[in-house]
């Protein structure tokens, strides 16, 4: 009677009881899946495609990337939310997924509690270029012109609204008590455009997009947004050296649904710390890109998910910003 009732439940419970009794020592004893939210091409993709190929070498299992894109990268993080905890499947978070709950009217998914973090892949810094037209040799003395003639020196470009480099300089609009006003453009690249082009005074973009132009002198670095000096621009001094209490760095995260056992999201950041311990890591992404490369523990992530959220939400309410 009692094996009767003990499969009878296991019947009603099906493949969620299967998973949870796999064992961290058996996993990955299939193929895992790791969804990005956005194109192939970029640097998230980028990134997480070389993870998962050196996880596929580490534990000779397939590591599939799949890009699904959609809703400002909504959608494929919907779907892992929504899928089974067992560390088979995966997203790339962004910063951005941490902003957009405050610019939404309501979310397919909560943040963070709908994930298990299990790591901080990277954290990518913003700069602040000017074109060389601009009179000014540092970010203070930039914050003063603007202070001083902000219709003139005080127009920005960025990637969108929303985005991580628009929200840095509200920050700095906040704490600083500039005036400083965006314009935003349909993707990077066309804000680098007009920039070099001298049809934009200032730009907040991404080290590696912009670096070709800063070792040309057709754009000047006058700050990071990161929190320490970018190693390829020892001499350009952070915003929060210039503005105290300013915070503002871009990151890449693996997260899995709200369950990940904690044996194995352990498991998954160790293989991916050694990932990108590597040579090779070492030189495209913190030698070619300027990136920190922290593989931060599952607790920190999770820390990150939830302080990020927080703040950004506050900081998007306080500026009205909705979604577009």
């Amino acid at each position: 009677m009692i094996r009767s009732l003990l499969v009878g439940l296991l019947l009603t419970l099906g493949p969620a009881a299967a998973q949870a009794a796999e064992s961290p020592d058996r996993y990955p004893s299939k193929p895992i899946t790791i969804i990005v939210p956005f194109s192939a091409g970029g640097p998230a993709d980028n990134v997480t495609r070389y993870i998962a190929n050196q996880l596929g070498k580490t534990w000779n299992q397939q590591v599939v990337v799949e890009n699904r894109t959609g809703a400002g990268g909504m959608i494929g993080a919907e779907a892992v939310a929504r899928s089974a905890p067992d560390g088979y499947h995966l997203v790339l978070l962004v910063t951005g997924h941490t902003i957009m709950p405050g610019m939404q009217a309501s979310m397919p998914y909560r943040m963070p509690q709908d994930f298990t973090g299990i790591t901080v892949v990277n954290r990518a810094p913003k700069l602040v270029v000017v074109h060389p037209s601009v009179p000014v040799a540092s970010f203070a003395e930039l914050i003063e012109k603007v202070k001083q003639d902000p219709g003139k020196y005080g127009s920005y470009g960025t990637s969108g609204v929303g985005s991580m480099a628009h929200l840095s300089m509200e920050l700095v609009n906040k704490l600083a008590g500039t005036k400083f006003v965006h314009i935003p453009y349909k993707g990077g690249g066309a804000t680098q455009a007009d920039l070099v082009a001298g049809r934009l005074p200032i730009g907040v973009l991404d080290l590696g997009s912009v670096l070709p132009h800063v070792q040309a002198g057709s754009l000047k670095v006058l700050a990071v947004t990161s929190d320490t000096r970018s190693p390829l621009f020892p001499d350009v001094p952070t915003i929060a050296e210039v503005i105290p209490n300013f915070q503002a760095t871009e990151w890449f995260g693996i997260a899995g649904p709200k369950g990940v056992p904690p044996a194995i999201a352990d498991k998954l950041q160790t293989a991916i710390k050694a990932a990108l311990g590597t040579p090779e890591a070492r030189t495209r992404y913190i030698e070619g890109l300027g990136w920190e490369l922290p593989a931060s523990t599952p607790k920190e992530m999770d820390e990150v998910l939830a302080s990020q959220t927080m703040k950004w939400g506050a900081l998007v309410k306080e500026l009205g910003l909705k979604a577009q």
